[in-house]
């Protein structure tokens, strides 16, 4: 509530007339000191002098409104509407206006059936004259137009919330502890894909500047946060973290250094997980940062759209959510307003775009909301259109303020900070488990390398993807994507003293916490060590010739063995397997093929995995030993069900197709 409304509501009440006896007129000498230190904005100091003066007056309901009104500023609602109730109960004609506000301190704490019936009962009142409320009614009239114009969206919104209990369903919302949170403000977590390394800003008090924060999950606690100390904090503000998926790049906000152009820009920085090591800070090329305030990005599973908040011109109201898309020589384009579904006249910030691109987290004080500032979700419809925001609803929302949404990498963990009351101190983080009605379609986070099959050396390339266009990989041979689980990737590429390659992966579903990874094993046309036979001369021609004899093809197998639930080659196997690759080497090798397989204990989905990652240590470990050959296929079949011992289906066969 601001200063202009404390002056209305001020004036609203009536100073009690002093009676004539010592008792009376010391409460309305308590009660007028009350309402001094109220008009001075110290409601903390009214509280104390309110309180002696209803005690020598318990029938001073302006007294007691005015108690309701400190708590109210000082954001204590539950006493807050303890204080007009009573005012109700024992005068119900004092105020005509209470009854608004108290069913606004009624949806404010959650309380949306009760909040209903309380707007109700005030518009009934809306019958009676002015006059039926005494000289107070007249002095409120004006005020009330306000809240005649308040009233129909607040009814709105208690009735969102009650369908949002019903739709969304959040069963429970928990603080992340004192060793990240504490006194001070901490917001806008960002965690790793494993959820080991969580990413904040900090901002000890009004007067300090936000800095960068982290901590490392260790076992099941969280480490104190530490601030992060690889020169991107500065004595200005940074902080608003936000990962690429890939887990190797950070965008972040930075304000008030050298190249930012406005008050504050998104710069970008890349990041090592596993020791939280931010290096080479830099501003975004192109056209996304302005003369104007940019901040709290979040970016596309792949990288390649940002999504941010700005005040800049042609939004629609004070803040604004923008996005760019990353253009193909790295730099980002224009910015796009996101519209009137999404943007209000009010502010939008803090927005978080899903692994699948189809549902935008934001916060918004210009929806209908519980309080302050609340947490939205919209989502894209079948025209890629986003549709109307809708509230994430009681305990998620309160009365309080809400901000920075995050999404874990399985997409089923919320993290948010709010600054409710039972927290530490200032906003604090909290976590939810979502709701299977905020479920989006599952993406798999996929990390592929391009290599040679022989020497393993890693091939820069294009990769022509199926549905997906052409992809670079990097000097390293490396990609990422991001797929939906279940789906297959078609994906072709070629290159100089190569085979032409082209090869379909089943994507499986994925936790994420670590990145689902292929190979892709490029065949060279000519393996090395190949000696090119000199053709003969002349001379050579008057030799005898060698008698040449027929070569047939052969094929011989082996099979490795390993331990429940391992894919490393285990002790006794590795003796056999280096026997038999010692014998292949004296052999013109034409075809390597290397299959995995796993027993039927588990989920079909970690079996596949299994079997894959046996299949490739069993490749590597030939390669090690300097099989030269055209062709290895390495392949992962799951499990095996009902075909003998459990101990002989975790297992790995090779097939060696040669000529003698």
């Amino acid at each position: 509530m601001n200063s202009r409304a404390i002056l209305l509501l001020l004036n609203l009440c009536c100073s009690m007339a002093a009676p004539s006896f010592s008792i009376a007129q010391s409460a309305a000498d308590w009660f007028q000191r009350g309402e001094n230190l109220l008009l001075q904005g110290r409601p903390q100091k009214a509280i104390s002098a309110l309180e002696r003066a209803l005690k020598l007056r318990p029938d001073m309901q302006s007294a007691r409104r005015y108690l309701g009104l400190c708590y109210e500023l000082l954001k204590d609602y539950p006493r807050a509407l303890g204080y007009y109730i009573e005012v109700t109960e024992q005068d119900s004609l004092f105020s005509r206006a209470i009854y608004f506000q108290i069913g606004e301190l009624c949806y404010k704490t959650g309380q949306y059936v009760l909040a209903t019936q309380y707007f109700e009962r005030y518009k009934s009142m809306q019958q009676k004259p002015v006059a039926a409320f005494s000289l107070r009614g007249e002095r409120e009239f004006y005020e009330e137009a306000g809240y005649l114009l308040r009233l129909p969206s607040l009814e709105r919104a208690c009735q969102i919330a009650l369908d949002s209990i019903k739709l969304l369903n959040v069963s429970y919302v928990q603080n992340m502890g004192s060793k990240i949170n504490t006194r001070a403000d901490e917001y806008f977590p960002a965690l790793s894909n494993n959820n080991r390394l969580l990413l904040y800003t900090r901002r000890l008090n009004k007067n300090a500047d936000e800095d960068l924060y982290f901590s490392i999950l260790s076992g099941t606690q969280w480490q104190t946060g530490t601030l992060v100390e690889s020169g991107i904090n500065t004595k200005n503000n940074e902080g608003m973290p936000t990962l690429v998926r890939n887990g190797r790049r950070l965008f972040f906000t930075a304000c008030g250094r050298e190249q930012v152009l406005g008050p504050c820009d998104i710069w970008e920085a890349d990041l090592d997980p596993e020791i939280a090591a931010i290096t080479g800070m830099r501003p975004l090329k192109g056209a996304l940062n302005t003369e104007r305030w940019e901040s709290q990005a979040t970016v596309s599973c792949d990288g390649s759209t940002l999504y941010f908040a700005s005040n800049r011109p042609g939004g629609l109201g004070g803040t604004d959510i923008w996005m760019s898309e990353r253009q193909p020589d790295g730099s980002w384009g224009p910015a796009r307003n996101l519209g009137d579904k999404i943007n209000s006249s009010g502010d939008e910030e803090a927005p978080f775009i899903t692994s699948d691109g189809k549902a935008l987290y934001f916060s918004s004080n210009g929806h209908p909301g519980l309080g302050e500032q609340d947490l939205f979700v919209a989502w894209k419809d079948a025209n890629d259109r986003w549709t109307s925001p809708i509230n994430l609803g009681p305990r998620v929302n309160t009365a309080y303020r809400e901000l920075g949404f995050f999404l874990s990498a399985d997409g089923q963990t919320a993290y948010f900070a709010s600054d409710r009351p039972e927290g530490y101190g200032g906003m604090d983080i909290y976590f939810f488990q979502l709701s299977e009605q905020l479920y989006t379609d599952p993406i798999t986070l996929v990390e592929g390398f391009v290599k040679d099959s022989i020497l393993g050396i890693p091939l820069q390339v294009n990769l022509d993807i199926e549905g997906r266009g052409t992809i670079p990989t990097d000097k390293d041979g490396h990609f990422f994507l991001c797929v939906p689980a279940g789906s297959i990737l078609n994906i072709r590429t070629e290159r100089h003293f190569y085979h032409p390659f082209q090869q379909q992966y089943p994507i499986p579903h994925w936790d994420n916490k670590d990145l689902y990874t292929i190979d892709l094993l490029l065949q060279p046309t000519q393996p090395p060590g190949t000696v090119t036979t000199p053709s003969l001369t002349s001379a050579d021609t008057s030799r005898t010739q060698p008698v040449i004899r027929p070569r047939a093809r052969k094929e011989i197998t082996h099979a490795v063995y390993f331990d429940f639930d391992k894919s490393t080659i285990s002790a006794e196997s590795q003796k056999p397997l280096a026997e038999f690759a010692v014998n292949l080497k004296s052999k013109d090798v034409i075809r390597v093929n290397i299959v995995g397989f796993a027993d039927d204990i588990g989920a079909d989905v970690y079996n596949l995995r299994l079997s894959e990652e046996r299949a490739k240590q069993v490749a590597v470990f030939l390669l090690q030993n300097q099989i030269t050959v055209d062709q290895i296929f390495i392949e992962g079949r799951g499990e095996v069900r009902g075909a003998g011992p459990r101990e002989k289906n975790r297992r790995v066969d090779i097939r060696v197709l040669l000529m003698e």
